[in-house]
């Protein structure tokens, strides 16, 4: 259940969290005093021609968006080698202990801050849309103390998408969320007096950013976990996150702030409450893999079948949708009989027959579904890399497998 949660549809779920998570940096106490240094920045350049106040503000926002989302991108691309090494379990477990560590870090336990002198010369930069763009790509390392701990985490689980386009949209789309405030007040400039001061809701802020981060910390561990008990351990993790967030952390909020706190605290444990399994018959039908051999792939050609072979790996987030939600489907099911059907199990180390096969064919990362004809011969024009949905594995199998 959870892994169909973190798979299949859920992506645009990923996509709202990293939009709305790059909103909430900038509440963060490292964040949120550089929205008066870049207005005056705007404000003092723009000398009250708003178009011009726009274009410096879509140029920061470009900024802060295109450095997050190379970073995401480089994340994914590095995972995408490296994932078999950060299942072996004692780095899974290093990672988690960093992780906690990190979020220590916004429930107070250490605290870290900008320097001053660096935001006052960020506020007296004169470059023009130039100085807007660097301004924004400066944003990441002024606000690291803060959001820091939250990027590294975010990071670390992209690396594990083995997706660098994902990677790249997620981080873009956090970024994007980060820097969309600063367009709107660098428009409305006069009205920066009307911000909110700092006060202890940003601590409430930093903590919630540190409950995000445990999860990620139990997610990393869940390869070593049987799977109801992992389920079990989220369940109890939401509850706890929303009785804490929502009623004891210390933060004494009020009016509206008050209820803010209580919806997210009932939030989070009507999601935790979501992931108690329900008491259900057996799973749906799934392909009947093979683990492959070379003999195997023989025999059927000698049979003129044609074969897919899938790689796959645990660590593999779009490994496991492909399967979850493409593999399962009734019509792809069904037209998958007519094949032999073969998987490479990557999650550990490969044996040398299934390494001789991806080295011969130029395979670099997972998932990857190799096709082969009748004959033997790998239709290099029907293989997928990444994730594809059954009406697109359905398109692409038809010269191969007609409709009975």
């Amino acid at each position: 259940m959870f892994d169909q949660l973190f798979a299949s549809h859920a992506k645009i779920l990923w996509f709202v969290a990293a939009f709305v998570s790059g909103l909430a940096l900038n509440l963060t106490p490292c964040v949120y005093p550089m929205i008066p240094v870049t207005v005056a920045f705007f404000s003092g350049q723009a000398s009250g021609r708003i178009g011009y106040a726009v274009w410096l503000g879509v140029c920061y926002v470009f900024g802060i968006a295109v450095m997050y989302a190379a970073l995401g991108m480089a994340a994914a691309k590095t995972g995408a080698l490296l994932g078999s090494w950060l299942q072996q379990p004692i780095v899974l477990v290093g990672v988690a202990v960093l992780i906690v560590a990190l979020a220590l870090s916004l429930f107070g336990v250490y605290e870290l801050r900008p320097p001053a002198r660096l935001l006052q010369r960020l506020g007296e930069a004169k470059l023009g849309w130039l100085g807007a763009v660097g301004m924004g790509l400066a944003v990441g390392v002024v606000a690291a103390p803060c959001i820091g701990p939250f990027v590294l985490g975010l990071l670390t689980f992209v690396s594990r998408l083995a997706d660098p386009v994902l990677g790249f949209g997620l981080f873009l789309v956090m970024g994007i969320g980060m820097g969309l405030p600063y367009l709107v007040l660098g428009v409305w400039a006069n009205r920066v007096s009307q911000l909110p001061k700092a006060g202890v809701w940003m601590v409430w802020i930093k903590k919630a950013l540190g409950i995000v981060l445990l999860g990620l910390a139990l997610y990393f561990v869940r390869p070593l976990v049987e799977a109801g008990v992992f389920r079990w351990l989220m369940v109890a993790g939401g509850i706890g996150a929303g009785v804490y967030l929502g009623w004891l952390e210390p933060s004494r909020l009020k009016g509206r702030l008050l209820w803010m706190r209580r919806v997210v605290g009932i939030a989070c444990v009507g999601a935790a409450l979501a992931l108690v399994p329900a008491r259900s018959g057996q799973a749906g039908p799934s392909i009947p893999w093979q683990p492959y051999q070379p003999a195997k792939l023989a025999d059927a050609t000698q049979q003129q079948r044609p074969v897919l072979i899938d790689v796959y790996a645990d660590w593999c987030v779009p490994c496991v949708e492909l399967d979850h939600v493409t593999f399962r489907h009734p019509k792809v099911i069904a037209r998958l009989s007519q094949f032999v059907t073969l998987r490479i199990d990557a999650t550990r180390d490969l044996p040398p027959e299934a390494e001789a096969l991806l080295n011969k064919y130029d395979v670099y990362g997972v998932p990857t579904v190799l096709v082969f004809d009748a004959h033997g011969q790998e239709r290099s024009d029907l293989r997928v890399n990444g994730f594809v949905t059954p009406e697109e594995l359905l398109e692409q199998l038809k010269s191969l497998a007609p409709s009975s």
